[in-house]
């Protein structure tokens, strides 16, 4: 008996055979699956066989199985379900085809080739028919799909220069890609130790790339990586490069970390450039500022000044006469301090006006912007100098403007580096420390080149506007300095007995 007439649907439905209770499950799944009957009648198609053959629920359902697929393909699928129903305790899939792919035939006519499973299945102590149906057409061109997508995806990561690494942060050990073996220097190893990769980066960078893993595998963090560094390889040749990486965790410790590296020398290369032009571009603009800025107080002081001549010379005549006239002298004398004190109100009005504006004052870890510093100054000259690091862990927060404690901590390394090259210093070294003196409420910040240092003569004049020793200088970076730790609260000094180098140190209030 066929059930080819769909307004019978309703009633098969109505029956004990417990095929309603299934249709929202079949719906649901993802594959295209038809439940039929001994008949051969479609009693259930889900919405995916429903697409693939090109028929409404309505449609499809009361359909025979027959009428889903061409003549060819009728006699091999009639005798599979007979097998199926005629002999059910075999509980193995039956795949319809024979070692060739079955035909289905869609509602327009076109024929689609298939992988096809037909599985006994008894609902209700009734024995139906469950098919499952496959395109292969699609996973076809799927497989096809694949390898010109990771082909694709090699020529891109050759492009940018991307390689691929994997981490086991418990093991120590990173799994490589061919593109990361060339970064590090033609690394043939898939598998590199940690410790070997250490000896790979810059001896000046190992404790900027040590820093930012440990913070990265901080399981409060977010546990993200990412660190510019140099590699040098066995012919001694530097790379740049930056690592990018998400860390996983398991129980509250680093499990592993996947990221990619890129080799960036020619950014870095650039970005060098950029950064001398700058330098000598800031160079011309803070001569100008110097030669405004004295033409400003010139121009301020020139009138007073021209007038105290003046008094103090008729002064000087009255007394080479020996004209004591004590009202004219008296008048001089005075017009010389009206004047005086007009230059001294000019002066300050017009530093008021340069220095005008509002800074933010906030909360600051000033461990963070000293190495925040020391990274800028890396970038802008990279392995040019030595670092010794001698920081307060547990310091005291400070409050400060960022911005200013930051370009005071640039201007000091900056003098220093330049005081060791135009010395010649075969082996150039900073050190920085940090330390709080709680007894003044105060952190205290150190900077000390190894260069030739400051006599005492020299001392006496470093922080006085438009003194330099250098041959470009100006003369007014450390007088800023001081102003601006002063502004924030603070006291900058040269320790003119520190021996080899020149020592500075600055304070700021603990917050």
């Amino acid at each position: 008996m066929h059930y080819s007439d769909p307004n019978n649907f309703d009633k098969r439905m109505s029956a004990p055979l417990g095929v309603k209770d299934w249709h929202e499950l079949f719906n649901a799944l993802p594959g295209a699956l038809l439940l039929v009957n001994e008949a051969g009648c479609v009693l259930l198609g889900n919405r995916a066989a429903q697409d693939i053959f090109g028929y409404a629920e309505s449609e499809i359902c009361g359909l025979e199985v027959e009428m889903l697929m061409p003549s060819h393909s009728q006699a091999r699928h009639g005798f599979c379900l007979n097998t199926i129903f005629a002999n059910p305790g075999r509980r193995g899939r039956r795949f319809i085809g024979n070692g060739k792919r079955p035909v289905l035939l869609t509602r327009d006519g076109q024929e689609k080739t298939a992988d096809i499973e037909l599985s006994p299945i008894t609902l209700r102590g009734c024995l139906y028919g469950l098919v499952s149906v496959n395109i292969t057409n699609q996973r076809h061109q799927a497989e096809q799909a694949l390898p010109v997508s990771e082909e694709r995806m090699m020529l891109a990561r050759q492009a940018i220069g991307l390689a691929v690494f994997d981490c086991d942060c418990q093991q120590k050990i990173i799994h490589c890609d061919e593109w990361l073996g060339e970064l590090l220097g033609g690394w043939a190893e898939e598998v590199l130790t940690h410790e070997s990769f250490l000896k790979i980066v810059h001896p000046d960078d190992v404790q900027v790339y040590q820093r930012a893993l440990k913070k990265a595998m901080d399981s409060d963090g977010s546990g993200k990586l990412r660190v510019e560094c140099r590699v040098v390889d066995p012919n001694g040749i530097e790379r740049w490069i930056v690592i990018v990486g998400s860390v996983y965790f398991e129980k509250g410790l680093a499990k592993r970390i996947l990221g990619v590296a890129r080799d960036i020398t020619e950014r870095k290369a650039f970005e060098k450039k950029t950064l001398a032009q700058r330098a000598e571009a800031e160079i011309f603009f803070k001569q100008q500022v110097a030669l405004s800025t004295a033409s400003a107080i010139a121009h301020q002081l020139n009138s007073p000044l021209t007038a105290i001549s003046i008094y103090s010379e008729a002064v000087l005549r009255l007394l080479q006469n020996g004209n004591i006239n004590s009202d004219k002298m008296e008048h001089a004398v005075r017009s010389c301090i009206k004047q005086a004190q007009s230059a001294g109100r000019g002066l300050h009005e017009l530093l008021a006006f340069l220095q005008k504006g509002q800074v933010s004052i906030e909360t600051l870890d000033c461990n963070e912007i000293v190495m925040d510093a020391l990274q800028e100054v890396h970038d802008t000259d990279p392995g040019g100098f030595a670092m010794s690091l001698d920081l307060q862990p547990d310091l005291p927060h400070i409050r400060a403007n960022r911005i200013q404690v930051q370009k005071i901590l640039l201007n000091l390394i900056g003098n220093a580096i330049e005081a060791m090259r135009s010395a010649g210093i075969p082996k150039e070294n900073i050190s920085i420390r940090t330390q709080s003196l709680p007894e003044q409420s105060m952190v205290k910040v150190t900077v000390q080149d190894n260069g030739p240092g400051l006599d005492e003569e020299l001392a006496r004049y470093v922080f006085e506007p438009f003194f330099t020793t250098k041959e470009t200088g100006v003369g007014i970076g450390l007088p800023i300095c001081r102003e601006l730790i002063e502004s924030n609260g603070g006291c900058l000094w040269l320790d003119s007995e520190s021996g080899s180098g020149a020592r500075f140190h600055f304070t700021l209030p603990v917050a």
